[in-house]
């Protein structure tokens, strides 16, 4: 496919995120991120995304890296980022999977525990966004960030305060 060149897979989306994801998905079986929750599939796409994300960071949005529809991404739902919105008051976990996570058991990679985590911190980061977006709806020149850039923010300062905070979850899975 495209001539072995990512730069040929990256132009295919014709300057699209959702599209590349769509491509990076179908095309490559290791980044086909989803699992079925209480009888739902449930996309997460976190390799998929963060492929384009660097796509987007490295080209700083020009180029092969100018999608029109970059704000259609969410966040990559991992594992470092929960952590900072647990500590942020963001997110918070029952008092069962608290212990499990403080004795670092293993969460079973699609399991419910590990997809309500993942999910629901896209969620809570999408809220975060909305919440921005609304304190500076009337701010002049004011740029609210998308998903992906507040999950690079967040995601620095997890590993900034990675001594300081508690456990992440744990899962063997090859999505993140």
């Amino acid at each position: 496919h495209f001539g072995g060149h990512a730069a040929g897979l990256v132009a295919a989306a014709g300057g699209s995120a959702a599209a590349l994801v769509g491509l990076v998905t179908q095309l490559l079986p290791g980044f086909r991120d989803h699992a079925v929750y209480r009888g739902r599939q449930v996309f997460l796409y976190k390799r998929a995304q963060i492929f384009v994300g660097d796509v987007y960071g490295a080209f700083e949005g020009r180029g092969l890296g100018a999608f029109r529809d970059i704000d259609q991404l969410t966040m990559f739902a991992d594992y470092r980022v929960p952590v900072v919105l647990r500590t942020l008051g963001i997110l918070s976990y029952s008092r069962q999977l608290e212990d499990k996570i403080l004795r670092r058991e293993q969460l079973p990679a699609g399991g419910e525990e590990e997809v309500e985590i993942r999910a629901c911190t896209v969620v809570a980061v999408e809220r975060l966004r909305e919440g921005l977006a609304d304190k500076f709806r009337d701010t002049p020149g004011a740029q609210v960030p998308h998903a992906i850039q507040l999950d690079w923010w967040l995601w620095e300062e997890g590993e900034r305060q990675r001594k300081q905070h508690p456990p992440h979850h744990r899962t063997l899975t090859i999505f993140y």
